[in-house]
């Protein structure tokens, strides 16, 4: 392609993205108030006045008003340009990615559903199912009319429902009720319906990696505020036995150790969780979405 038609495309896609971006901070708020996307139209969180046309230019408003809203002059939250930005990014790079092809719209369609179930998983522990079902219908699709792989995605569906409901009803062995929330199950199988089998597999260990980084610390957390601080110790613990029997001493000593202190931890966790009178959903969206893009691009 040639270069000027390349970057052209590039600036427009770009824009686009923004645009939606702004239209995907509604859809996220309104979802999480249970009000219409379309109507009323858009409105100060905080005094309830509509908005003007230029008071909703992506990320340009927020600066040119800075940060407060045009009439009570109360802080606008910074999620606005934060998922504007985002999702200018996420269009912008599929295009760089995929070039002008189909892959680069399923990159479009798959990254802006994750994207906006992440931030209703992050700001409430609620996931709106349709988008997950509105993936894997679109993955579907885009696996049989493009890919001539339907059975790969059928089946892939069905890997993510196996794997998530059998995860999720093995917390009963632990606590009274699911170890996941039934929005979990739905993601995996959009996944599964847009990557296939052998993809799932792949997402979902990247899933596991990014879940490590993502909800580990905000696990340690919870039981810091609930001056559970041996967990926190034995977690440090075992965390510093990994680093030294990976980059210092691999030998049995240093391995016994960290089995030691790993099975140790593991008790101490699933003690725990048998005595909280309610499960903690961690938000594990999140890591879904890293773990699929992380594929999808890489």
């Amino acid at each position: 392609m040639d270069l000027s038609l390349n970057s052209y495309l590039l600036f427009w896609i770009s824009v686009i993205g923004l645009c939606f971006g702004s239209f995907y901070n509604v859809v996220i708020l309104r979802s999480l108030s249970n009000e219409s996307i379309v109507f009323p139209a858009s409105k100060c969180p905080q005094c309830g006045n509509k908005l003007k046309v230029w008071h909703n230019i992506p990320v340009f408003s927020y600066l040119f008003l800075r940060g407060k809203c045009a009439f009570c002059k109360k802080r606008i939250s910074i999620q606005y340009p934060i998922i504007e930005l985002i999702t200018m990014f996420l269009f912008a790079f599929s295009f760089v990615k995929f070039g002008i092809s189909y892959k680069t719209l399923l990159s479009i369609v798959l990254s802006s559903g994750l994207l906006i179930m992440t931030m209703t998983d992050l700001k409430s522990k609620l996931v709106d199912c349709n988008i997950a079902i509105g993936l894997a219908v679109v993955g579907f699709f885009y696996n049989w009319l493009v890919m001539s792989t339907p059975l790969d995605s059928f089946l892939g569906v069905l890997l993510g429902i196996v794997i998530f409901e059998v995860l999720a009803w093995s917390g009963y062995l632990f606590t009274k009720s699911r170890a996941f929330g039934e929005a979990d199950t739905y993601v995996a199988a959009a996944l599964g319906a847009c990557f296939g089998v052998k993809g799932l597999l792949w997402v979902l260990v990247y899933t596991l990696v990014s879940a490590m980084i993502v909800i580990v610390p905000m696990f340690l957390y919870s039981q810091y505020k609930k001056n559970n601080k041996l967990t926190c110790v034995l977690f440090l613990m075992f965390l510093l036995s990994v680093l030294v029997f990976k980059f210092y001493f691999e030998n049995f000593v240093t391995l016994a150790i960290l089995a030691i202190l790993g099975f140790v931890l593991a008790i101490d966790v699933l003690k725990k969780l048998k005595t909280e009178p309610s499960p903690t959903y961690l938000p594990l969206v999140p890591s879904f979405m890293l773990g699929a893009l992380y594929y999808l691009f890489f």
